[in-house]
């Protein structure tokens, strides 16, 4: 059984259109990064602006072709059992999400909610018709992480006893500066992480261009899990020395990676361990949101 943990269909931001027609993703600077296992030999941290401004227009490119049938199709050429997806409100809705995966049991749909009047009913509504956990998206969604409203949703939801998952590392997803990049700095969840020990959390992209932030969050807070989208081999070792066995879970962020390439430093992370190699593809998910 292999579990993608980080996956989305349409999840449209704005300037950005679904484009299901499209089959195959760009193969320009993220393919390069995905081939090199994502070391990259350039820079360190956040790239340097013309690199910054052509991931932005690829990541773009790759979110277009989203769709369900899509996913679908990446899932039986990877080998891929199960997907997380995760909308991103006010973008994609949890109640469009639960539509696009009606008939499908291989999909399993994340709530997201929006700071408007209603997100109380909206959430449960989600929950009760049958999704699996929570998604925050603090850049795109422009909500500080130290954001009242997410102390608020995160009491409301802790009733279901599912996982929380953010994304986390600074990012920008259009040509121009964003200013709610440094939204993604995962050193700002502490506060919300700590006021919900019994919480699942998880780390999406494990901090993005700076993992030791979330490597060490995952030492001090055992609510913490930490998902392996786009981080190389030697930070995937890492992460289970860390967090240990039970708290690394696998991601692609399927479509702006395929998820081929996280699989294969998943797999070599685990080694000869059979049993790691599940706890990280499936059965660390699986326990939260089953």
């Amino acid at each position: 059984m292999i579990v993608d943990a980080h996956a989305h269909l349409e999840t449209p931001i704005p300037g950005v259109f679904p484009d299901p027609s499209r089959r195959s993703p760009t193969l320009l600077l993220m393919r390069a990064y995905e081939l090199l296992g994502f070391r990259n030999p350039l820079w360190r941290g956040e790239p340097p602006e013309p690199a910054r401004v052509l991931i932005a227009l690829e990541n773009q490119l790759r979110l277009a072709m989203g769709s369900r049938d899509n996913l679908l199709r990446v899932m039986d050429r990877r080998g891929i059992d199960r997907a997380v997806v995760l909308p991103i409100a006010p973008y994609s809705t949890s109640r469009e999400y639960l539509e696009r995966c009606r008939g499908e049991p291989r999909l399993m749909p994340f709530a997201s909610v929006h700071p408007h009047p209603g997100w109380e009913r909206e959430l449960k509504e989600a929950m009760e018709g049958g999704c699996r956990g929570l998604k925050v998206h603090p850049i795109l969604q422009r909500i500080p992480p130290e954001d009242p409203f997410l102390f608020e949703l995160l009491e409301a939801f802790r009733r279901y006893g599912r996982p929380v998952l953010f994304h986390t590392g600074e990012f920008d997803y259009f040509v121009t500066r964003d200013p709610h990049a440094q939204f993604g700095d995962v050193r700002r969840l502490e506060r919300l992480i700590a006021a919900f020990p019994d919480l699942p959390i998880i780390l999406g992209h494990m901090g993005l261009y700076h993992p030791e932030r979330a490597l060490e969050l995952a030492r001090r807070h055992e609510n913490v899990y930490l998902e392996t989208s786009f981080q190389p081999l030697k930070v995937v070792k890492e992460a289970i020395r860390a967090a240990g066995r039970e708290r690394v879970i696998f991601g692609s962020d399927w479509p702006e990676s395929d998820p081929a390439f996280s699989l294969r430093i998943a797999r070599k992370a685990a080694g000869e361990d059979r049993d790691l190699l599940e706890r990280i593809t499936s059965r660390n998910i699986l326990a939260l949101v089953e």
